[in-house]
């Protein structure tokens, strides 16, 4: 009979929380907290987790190992091959609605699709699918897309913080999202922020259930509005029992994390300025490049390098079997993203920004690079978010000088540092002199 697979012990329990688990909850899954984010830098908290990782697999073998905390089993993934296994096999055996999203998620989106188990799930993944076409290239309404983020991004001399240039990110996310009408409603990006603070703390945090009312209902009322050109529009609103608008709240939420990806990025090309060479080249010849393959290839090594999507949570519906071992069902798997992008021993490339990894296929390699996840529980929106942020740093490099704080130039000299707090980088954006 197969046995259960090993349990760390009290010391490597305590390593795994306080190197791998413990800052990622610090700094904030759901909603960043600038403050610790700039601790995390300071004590570099990736390469401790890569570390521990690594620790872990030579004393343990390919794991999963296995550890306890208060009132739960869970799962510290080291192998690649587990990545794949655990995200092939999505929503059975491993529910993508763990625990300990479920707890956090209800916050802000009770009956999005991420929370949502059989036979709602497979309802609610069609309804996301079709409103973001995920299955095209370009979503239908790309077009309007790209026109409201070039007259957005048009006002952008000045030199800007973190949170200056998400007002103006989450200006063209709204508009995106929900219409023109929205673009001004800062008050519902307010209600979202208070939501996803209060859902780092999952069940245990506070619970604003008025903020929530007010914020649901004023998403309800714009996507019953479904203004032309818009996601919300091609949204199918006809089975209200998979509750279609209750999918928006993460529309929004995952945008935000494409903005910190956009500015991260863009810290880097304006770091190192021979960079901005075939983005612009691009953006001068779009005939040559419609879908701007190297802008594309860009913002996916920002996210490869520091992913929005600190640690993925499967967990397991029933026992499986590990190798001959078994770990019990409920058992939550953690995945931490930084430690398969940044594994220096499997990838050459690890540590260097080196976006024609996207071009030549070397990220489709065995070991998971997964900047969107992968399989039956994969981002829909890939597509959106590749069209909107590859157009955003194409405008950008063809429209503006970009002057990044000294600070953060010397942080980007050598190699990509593992942990990038993007919350005090700070970029002019000056105009090209044609």
């Amino acid at each position: 009979m197969p046995t259960l697979l090993p349990f760390a012990s009290a010391l490597d329990t305590g390593r795994i929380l306080s190197d791998v688990l413990v800052p990622v909850l610090a700094q904030g899954p759901i909603l960043r907290r600038p403050r610790l984010g700039i601790a995390a830098e300071r004590l570099r908290t990736d390469d401790r987790a890569l570390r521990c990782v690594r620790r872990l697999r030579r004393k343990y073998g390919d794991g999963p190992v296995l550890f306890r905390v208060p009132g739960r089993t869970l799962g510290l993934v080291l192998s690649g091959d587990d990545v794949h296994r655990l995200l092939a096999e999505t929503p059975e055996p491993f529910a993508a609605a763990s625990g300990e999203k479920v707890g956090a998620l209800t916050h802000f989106q009770p009956h999005a699709v991420l929370v949502s188990n059989p036979p709602l799930r497979a309802g609610r993944r069609e309804l996301n699918e079709q409103a973001l076409d995920t299955h095209s290239p370009v979503h239908h309404h790309g077009h309007r897309f790209v026109e409201l983020i070039r007259e957005e991004l048009d006002s952008l001399y000045a030199t800007l913080g973190w949170e200056d240039f998400r007002a103006v990110w989450s200006r063209i996310v709204r508009r995106i999202v929900l219409g023109d009408s929205a673009r001004d409603d800062v008050e519902l990006t307010a209600q979202l922020d208070q939501l996803r603070a209060d859902a780092n703390w999952a069940q245990f945090g506070p619970s604003h259930d008025e903020v929530r009312s007010e914020f649901l209902t004023t998403l309800a009322q714009y996507v019953d509005k479904a203004e032309p050109g818009t996601l919300v529009e091609a949204l199918d609103r006809s089975n209200e029992a998979l509750d279609p608008a209750g999918q928006v709240p993460h529309w929004l939420f995952a945008f935000d994390a494409a903005g910190i990806a956009l500015w991260r990025l863009l810290a880097v090309l304006g770091s190192r300025r021979n960079l901005l060479a075939p983005i612009v080249a691009e953006a001068e010849h779009p005939d040559a490049s419609p879908l701007l393959a190297h802008a594309g290839a860009a913002m996916q090594e920002s996210v490869r390098l520091w992913p929005t999507t600190l640690v993925v949570l499967r967990q397991a519906r029933e026992d499986t079997e590990w190798r001959g071992r078994i770990a019990p069902a409920g058992t939550e798997f953690v995945i931490m993203s930084s430690v398969f992008h940044r594994d220096d021993e499997a990838l050459d490339f690890a540590n260097r920004f080196e976006p024609e990894v996207w071009l030549d296929g070397r990220s489709d390699g065995a070991w998971p690079i997964i900047p969107f996840s992968e399989g039956p529980a994969g981002c829909p929106g890939q597509n959106v978010v590749l069209l909107t942020t590859s157009t955003a740093v194409s405008h950008i490099a063809a429209k503006y000088e970009l002057d990044v704080d000294p600070t953060t130039r010397a942080r980007l000299a050598g190699e990509m540092p593992r942990t990038f707090n993007h919350a005090t980088v700070r970029i002019g954006f000056w105009p090209r002199v044609q």
